[in-house]
């Protein structure tokens, strides 16, 4: 007979930390695409992922001195959990911004101009100009156009020998005037010969208007004798889409503070950003405390269930999206959040089945921590931090960002299609790829090279990662750069929790896990505030390499302080170091007592 003995409590941690990180890993992964569907811009989801960060600030730090000064670590852990489903349920309602706006522009003088704007860049390439089937076809817009004055230096009583379209302009407007912002014009628009009648200029395509039609009235080869601008709003076109493509608007471009739904989306993103805040800052010093003196050495396979999680969840849900989002024409993310609300569950019994060791009190805590901070091997280790979360940021908020970037400026559809299962094959390779392998020999590496050097590793194979980013052209390859994510999270992750262990004073370690995830959020928190800006600024080719470049520089620094001993190592390393040299003496002294 062969007696398999399992470890029940470690058990229930490896499913623990399997259902938090599957609920996590879709849902950090896609909530930037999900904003951008939402019809926010890059800027405004890189600020909010700010207020996320400085919503962790608090409550990090503040879950530790709670759980360790109350002892409801296991109480807590519950709420936070049941509180984190709700959010997903209550997800599934958020509304978009309004992204009805004037994207045309209507210009009359001498002959009149229609001109369609276009926000996005990518898509004026040349592998995206406007068809037409033939140098006759007649494409006709619909617009909703703006209230406008002809001539604004004149009375409108005093233009009577203008042309038709001014007439009828002005007659409009008297019927509608003190009653609606809005008219509505007919366009019939006659693209005889597109290289001719059809400009590209910049970010916008302009047309000659062959004819309008208006209350009935049509207008050939309308001019105005007053001159006349208007901005108008496309409602549909006949014969080509493409009009529609290019006038399509994606994002919100006024003060989002004023939108009812920016804010429905604000306070859910931060709601599910504290819960699940509170259940990692719980979850790992519970691991941390369940195996007891070989923390150090076996916390990364049990972390490597989160990856697990994180990863299997995000290539299954990732698929999802995409069968359900076939014929829509936006990506149907619902799965992400019905699947959170199966795991919730789920893992509320797992946890209901834990067994807590709760903070024993101590008088001292607060001064042998007051102590420990102004160490200089805790103040460089709390820097390294700050920088090591700030470039792991950058990759997890705007990586799935840059790559819907590269699929739009290739123009390629079929990856168009499938890109939520290509986005979630690469949190995939992230996991099973990266993140395990390093996470299940993290406590051999970190014996081997020791803290210091694992801390410059970490940020040297981050440099890499990101510069790399920067010279493919199809995201395709982004599947492969990932295998470094083992070295550049994981192994970097498991560093920072048996760091602190080694450190952490008795009965404290809830209190210096939650401080040092304080300047974690410091570190996200300027990854996602000067991200956001630099990406939606200067582009993803050029943030990615000022970031790598920034990574190499902290990696010599690292290297620098470890060189002069500014990192702290495990006594055992010394002990082991002491007792080696003992043994030479010993053996020495025996030779020269025979000699």
């Amino acid at each position: 007979m062969v007696h398999i003995k399992v470890n029940i409590q470690l058990l229930l941690l490896k499913i623990c930390f399997f259902f938090v990180f599957a609920c996590l890993g879709p849902t950090v992964g896609f909530l930037p695409t999900i904003a951008k569907q939402l019809g926010y811009s890059l800027t405004t989801f890189g600020v909010t992922m700010t207020f996320m960060s400085l919503v962790s600030m608090i409550c990090v730090p503040l879950t530790g001195v709670i759980v360790d000064k109350f002892r409801i670590k296991k109480i807590l852990l519950l709420v936070v959990i049941l509180g984190s489903g709700v959010v997903s349920l209550l997800f599934l309602f958020v509304p978009k911004a309004p992204l009805d706006v004037d994207t045309t522009e209507l210009k009359c003088d001498a002959e009149t101009i229609f001109t369609v704007f276009n926000e996005n860049n990518l898509k004026m390439t040349s592998n995206n100009t406007i068809n037409y089937n033939s140098s006759n076809e007649i494409i006709t817009c619909k617009l909703k156009c703006r209230y406008a004055e002809l001539c604004s230096d004149y009375e409108i009583v005093n233009l009577n020998n203008q042309s038709d379209l001014s007439d009828s302009w002005i007659s409009t407007i008297n019927d509608i005037k003190n009653q609606n912002k809005y008219n509505q014009i007919d366009l019939t628009l006659k693209l005889k010969n597109m290289e001719k009648n059809m400009k590209q200029i910049a970010n916008s395509y302009v047309f000659q208007v062959l004819s309008i039609q208006m209350n009935d009235t049509q207008i050939l080869s309308p001019t105005c004798q007053c001159y006349l601008k208007t901005f108008c709003h496309v409602m549909n076109c006949s014969n080509n889409n493409n009009i529609m493509d290019i006038a399509a608007v994606t994002t919100y471009r006024g003060n989002v503070l004023n939108l009812y739904q920016f804010w429905i989306f604000f306070i859910l993103v931060a709601t599910n950003w504290a819960c699940q805040t509170v259940i990692v800052s719980l979850i790992n010093p519970i691991c941390l405390d369940t195996l007891g003196e070989k923390s150090s050495e076996d916390f990364g396979k049990q972390k490597c269930w989160a990856s697990i999680g994180w990863g299997s969840f995000s290539i299954f849900i990732g698929w999802l999206v995409d069968i359900f989002s076939i014929n829509k024409k936006d990506k149907d993310y619902s799965p992400v959040f019905y699947s959170n609300i199966i795991m919730t569950i789920l893992n509320f019994g797992v946890v209901y089945k834990i067994k807590v060791v709760e903070t024993n009190k101590s008088k001292g805590r607060w001064k042998n921590m007051y102590g420990l901070f102004t160490e200089y091997y805790m103040i460089s280790f709390c820097i390294w931090s700050i920088f090591n979360t700030l470039f792991h940021t950058i990759v997890t908020h705007f990586l799935f960002w840059y790559m819907e970037d590269l699929v739009s400026a290739n123009n390629d559809h079929n990856k168009q299609a499938w890109l939520k299962t290509l986005q979630g094959l690469a949190q995939g390779i992230q996991c099973f790829g990266g993140e395990i392998p390093f996470f299940f020999w993290s406590g051999w590496i970190i014996k081997k090279f020791g803290y210091g050097n694992c801390m410059a590793i970490v940020l040297g194979a981050m440099a890499i990662r990101m510069y790399l980013y920067t010279v493919i052209w199809n995201p395709i390859w982004i599947i492969a750069i990932e295998l470094l994510n083992g070295v550049s999270y994981a192994l970097g992750f498991a560093v920072k929790m048996s760091y602190a262990k080694m450190l952490a004073p008795p009965d404290t370690l809830n209190t210096i896990i939650g401080f040092i995830g304080l300047f974690d959020c410091i570190g996200e928190s300027i990854g996602s505030l000067l991200g956001g800006y630099l990406f939606d600024t200067y582009g993803g080719v050029w943030s990615f390499r000022f970031f790598a470049y920034t990574s190499i520089v902290m990696c010599f620094i690292s290297i620098v302080t470890n060189y002069f001993g500014l990192v702290k190592e495990p006594i055992t390393v010394k002990i082991n170091a002491e007792s080696t040299n003992m043994d030479m003496k010993i053996t020495n002294n025996d030779i020269d007592k025979k000699i």
